[in-house]
């Protein structure tokens, strides 16, 4: 009689293990299946930063890009004001230079237009610059904002006084497939002088 009562015990038991073991493993196999689903989507956002890092990368490298085309387009209007000579490379459509905006362009160039209201981007927009680079459509803004004489630039040549002539370069590129823009705005003193340069004067964008 002890040895039938024992039996059946013994096995409820084992049978009592067996479930525990099954949610054990079931268990670990849910804790192993969450680990690894946020693995895979913190991969995936680690991807997606990537690339939206390296949009930001090429679409600012596009807009310094058009920075430099502007001060190369400033230097050589100023000492070709007519666009007949080496200046004329820079109409379109050899050069970023819309043609129907070179009168507006060299005009803002010579100060004959100084915070003239034309924008490079949104409604109205006439922008002095346009160009591809890498995917990105980049317009470009160049606006003449003052002249002042430099102190001392008359003692060599009385008749020919220097000018610091001061420009803001305002350029937006944009990816029309992935969205992405990237604006630029620096600002240049240029002298009036043939041969001279321009120097930057502060990072605005």
């Amino acid at each position: 009689m002890l040895t039938s009562r024992v039996t059946p015990t013994i096995g409820r038991l084992c049978r009592d293990e067996r479930g525990t073991s099954f949610m054990t493993v079931m268990l670990l196999m849910l804790i192993i299946g969450a680990l690894g689903v946020a693995a895979l989507t913190m991969t995936g956002m680690e991807n997606s930063m990537a690339g939206a890092v390296r949009m930001v990368e090429e679409g600012t490298d596009a807009a310094e890009a058009c920075v430099g085309t502007a001060v190369r387009a400033i230097r050589l209007t100023i000492e070709d004001p007519q666009m007949t000579g080496p200046a004329a490379a820079l109409i379109a459509p050899q050069g970023p230079v819309p043609a129907l905006n070179q009168g507006v362009f060299t005009q803002e160039i010579n100060g004959t237009l100084r915070n003239y209201s034309d924008i490079a981007v949104g409604a109205g927009n006439a922008p002095n610059l346009v160009m591809n680079v890498n995917g990105y459509v980049v317009n470009g803004d160049i606006d003449f904002l003052y002249s002042k004489r430099r102190t001392g630039s008359d003692f060599a040549d009385p008749d020919k006084p220097t000018f610091d002539q001061f420009y803001r370069v305002d350029c937006v590129a944009a990816n029309a497939a992935t969205g992405a823009t990237s604006r630029v705005i620096v600002t240049f003193d240029c002298l009036n002088n043939t041969g001279e340069g321009c120097v930057k004067r502060a990072n605005n964008g």
